[in-house]
């Protein structure tokens, strides 16, 4: 059983003794070196963790034993006039020995629930390292939604990191629409030879391999992902009712670029490329035949010329 607490300065050594692991075990976690924390008094800590109307560190605990700290989670609200309506969760770790028993859930779930009987908060944000797909899915599962990925967003001599942005919606305007619609989630593409097409997709087309299981890959390509799935008994089928095609977001300047890695490829261009809707787009085969678009465009563009 996890019991969850805010922290005082009472807890402070405690405190500091799992961040001091976290930083170690995690560094790719955390905007403050390892290096760096190791400087901090023990008051600093003290005075840093005591909560007060606007900060807030909640501890996790294994069962009664109130020395065994094993999670923390801040919140820490904004200070400006302006964004006094924005919290932040950060310094969030479960220790390892910990992890997959819930403890993760828990404390999210104690933050958000705190966090909507503060007055005036509307929204909590949060960021995570783009690799850690345990945390994003935990973060995903009380209702956390990606609005933006940051190229290179921590950087040390030893490599750099990207990471997502993600916003839970307390209440306000919007607030319902986006705590119940989640948006375009993935596309799954039956396909006859798994690698052949981990080539295509991968390798010619750019996108993320995040997973290969022995009939299966997965693909990151934006805010959302593909799903290739090896189906060698079904047959190709030129014309079918259902989808028609999948199209992919592209920046309008690598566009004409992306056309010539395709015809260099020898893919099958069905159509374009043409400006059309409101951007350039252009209409490729996958090596099963399934149709693809790569379109500049957006939905507001495209409502601009056919309205």
């Amino acid at each position: 059983m996890t019991n969850i607490r805010i922290l005082t300065a009472m807890d402070a050594a405690t405190y500091r003794d799992l961040r001091i692991q976290a930083l170690r075990t995690n560094p790719e976690a955390f905007a403050i070196t390892y290096e760096d924390y190791l400087l901090k008094s023990i008051e600093q800590v003290a005075s840093q963790l005591e909560p007060d109307a606007d900060h807030f560190t909640l501890g996790a605990f294994i069962e009664d034993r109130y020395d065994n700290l094993v999670g923390t989670a801040t919140l820490v609200r904004e200070h400006s006039p302006k964004m006094r309506h924005i919290g932040n969760v950060v310094a969030m770790y479960v220790a390892p020995d910990a992890r997959r028993q819930g403890v993760g859930r828990d404390l999210l779930t104690e933050v958000v629930c705190r966090a909507r009987q503060l007055d005036g908060l509307e929204q909590l944000r949060l960021s995570v390292n783009r690799d850690n797909d345990a945390a994003i899915s935990l973060y995903q599962s009380v209702g956390f939604q990606t609005y933006g990925i940051e190229p290179n967003a921590l950087k040390s001599a030893t490599g750099s990191w990207d990471e997502v942005h993600m916003i839970l919606l307390l209440r306000g305007e919007g607030y319902a629409l986006f705590s119940e619609t989640k948006g375009f989630s993935h596309v799954t593409i039956n396909v006859a030879n798994l690698n052949r097409s981990l080539q295509f997709y991968s390798g010619m087309l750019g996108m993320k391999l995040v997973h290969q299981g022995r009939r299966d890959a997965y693909l990151e390509w934006g805010m959302a992902w593909i799903c290739l799935q090896e189906r060698a008994e079904l047959a190709i089928q030129q014309r079918q009712l259902g989808v028609d095609h999948v199209a992919l977001s592209i920046a309008e300047d690598g566009f004409h670029a992306m056309v010539e890695v395709l015809r260099t490829g020898n893919t099958a261009i069905v159509r374009g490329p043409v400006e059309r809707g409101g951007g350039w787009t252009v209409n490729f085969l996958d090596p099963d035949g399934t149709q693809l678009e790569y379109y500049t465009g957006t939905l507001a563009q495209r409502m601009k010329v056919w309205k």
